[in-house]
């Protein structure tokens, strides 16, 4: 037990790597905050079904689960900026962008059989099921759901 060595702060490790030189460690904590504090930005509700991807030139990329919750998303646009702001002021957050997550790349990649080059015996042929609406537990995404099925 005496040759375990303290651990250092992750803060202190990252202001090691040449990559965070040129950031000061009130905007690494800031950054790293941000991410860990997207539920009370947005709200519990549109956390679960988004999240912060990265912090490209001033603009917040965010992933969004489905095209509802990108239209909240925006819808609460100016709220979010001003409250990104107000809590992270060194990181000068400029724009929001919201990215529809691909679901059909995880279903790709996590059911992709292994195959040799040329090998098509062992491709499967994915086929999408529809989603019963009663099976999604968020009453208001539900809602949202109904009306651009009544829309379309």
């Amino acid at each position: 037990m005496e040759n375990l060595r303290k651990l250092d702060k992750a803060s202190d490790v990252l202001k090691t790597l040449p990559f965070f030189n040129n950031i000061s460690s009130n905007e690494a904590e800031s950054y790293s905050g941000m991410f860990q504090s997207w539920e009370k930005i947005v709200g519990k509700k549109l956390a679960g079904y988004s999240r912060i991807r990265d912090l490209d030139k001033n603009s917040l990329i965010v992933e969004a689960d489905h095209p509802a919750i990108i239209q909240l998303l925006q819808m609460n646009y100016s709220q979010t900026l001003n409250r990104l702001n107000f809590k992270y002021p060194d990181l000068k957050i400029s724009d929001i962008r919201i990215l529809l997550k691909n679901p059909d790349f995880e279903i790709e990649n996590s059911k992709k059989p292994s195959t040799l080059a040329g090998d098509t015996d062992n491709v499967e042929n994915n086929n999408r099921k529809p989603v019963d609406l009663n099976s999604i537990d968020n009453e208001i995404f539900k809602e949202l759901l109904l009306k651009m099925k009544k829309r379309s």
